[in-house]
């Protein structure tokens, strides 16, 4: 039996990164354009009626522009003319309105984007029938096998922090789960009743995995460097290793790490001097006595 609105919000109830919908970018900001022009027709129309107040012979609306409670008193007034007044009002709560939207567009624009991934498995979960078997009748039944990306957000996507979170991320559990994680179900769905059929994977744990991985990596390289350049005697031979091997360091910590650029050159440059305090004293020791 198909299923709708229902299984799907409590599937994204449990898995906030796949709660992926739109932000309506251009129909938010045509809302805010329209205001704008609405508000500053609004501010030609209070100009003038201030501008025809001032120029009035009447003794009150010729004050109306150094005297707020006469203003604001003139919709009471029995010989007075409130528009200005008025017009103001108007203008005040659309100014509200506006700055409303304005700052919610500000908030909607630094959503985060979905995680392709993520969207591909929602699209896979709603239409495999074994699974969400899901089918909404509306014009939104699209929304997410024909995605505007630029126009999407997940309200809790996840966050890869270096290529080599993604690579084990993406690369090893596909190929685990198509090996054993398909047989094994490691961890059961937080919603059993609305993700069936379905193999959930830790992102902590798959964190873990890559840190232990570039621990792993970090460590090996500079331990293989001097390796190497203990096993070559010749000297032009060993400081052009030690530029090889500053090269793919720096080239580890850029693909692999999110490290800044200024903590990549510290690091590269901290590992260049160890390569040449090495070479500097195993030379020293050779020419020694």
């Amino acid at each position: 039996m198909t299923r709708g609105y229902n299984v799907l919000a409590s599937f994204m109830g449990a898995y906030p990164e796949m709660a992926i919908f739109r932000r309506f970018g251009a129909l938010n900001a045509r809302n805010i354009l329209y205001l704008q022009a609405e508000i500053t027709d609004l501010e030609t129309q209070l100009l003038n009626a201030e501008k025809s107040d001032i120029e009035s012979k009447h003794q009150d609306r010729s004050i109306y522009s150094r005297d707020w409670r006469t203003l604001s008193e003139s919709l009471e007034a029995a010989d007075g003319d409130s528009t200005q007044w008025k017009i103001f009002l108007h203008l005040r709560e659309k100014l509200h309105e506006y700055n409303r939207a304005v700052l919610e567009q500000v908030q909607m624009a630094k959503l985060s984007p979905p995680n392709l991934r993520d969207l591909r498995f929602l699209v896979d979960y709603m239409k495999v029938p074994s699974m969400g078997n899901i089918y909404l009748l509306g014009p939104d039944s699209d929304i997410w096998e024909k995605p505007q990306l630029e126009d999407m957000f997940a309200v809790n996507p996840k966050e890869v922090d270096n290529s080599l979170s993604k690579m084990v991320t993406v690369i090893v559990v596909d190929w685990f789960h198509r090996l054993v994680g398909w047989r094994v179900r490691m961890k059961k769905p937080k919603d059993e009743e609305s993700t069936p059929n379905t193999v959930v994977y830790s992102q902590v744990g798959l964190e873990r995995i890559s840190r232990v991985m570039i621990t792993a990596m970090a460590s090996s390289l500079p331990i293989l460097s001097i390796v190497v350049l203990y096993v070559i005697n010749s000297m032009s031979k060993r400081l052009a290793m030690i530029g090889v091997f500053t090269v793919i360091f720096a080239i580890v910590l850029g693909f692999l790490t999110s490290g800044k650029p200024i903590e990549i050159f510290s690091a590269t440059a901290a590992f260049a001097a160890v390569q040449v305090v090495f070479v500097g004293t195993t030379t020293q020791a050779t020419l020694s006595p």
